[in-house]
């Protein structure tokens, strides 16, 4: 399945349930998308290493993320620990439907 195909079946069943959706890729990233009165919002993320500057052009690209969304954090990337200890590193984009 495509990057496309994979998001729009976590926003379609995030939009849905109300509940976080997320995916892991083989590309060793992971993608979350959580859908809230109108409002998106896409997490990427990376175990051990940052995403790639390449990469969140094409999850931007490939994910629908509009020009006007807004992210955080605003430059670099942003870390945090998971149960296991484990740093993950992460963009997340948030934007209104339409």
């Amino acid at each position: 399945m495509t990057l496309t195909g994979i998001y729009t079946e976590l926003h379609r069943q995030a939009a849905r349930t109300g509940q976080d959706r997320r995916q892991e890729l083989r590309n060793g990233a992971r993608i979350a998308v959580r859908v809230r009165d109108g409002v998106v919002t896409l997490t990427i993320s990376r175990k051990g290493k940052p995403v790639g500057d390449t990469e969140l052009i094409t999850f931007r690209r490939d994910c629908g993320v509009p020009a006007t969304a807004a992210r955080y954090p605003l430059d670099e990337q942003a870390t945090r620990k998971d149960e296991a200890g484990l740093i993950w590193w992460y963009v997340t984009y948030r934007w209104g439907e339409a």
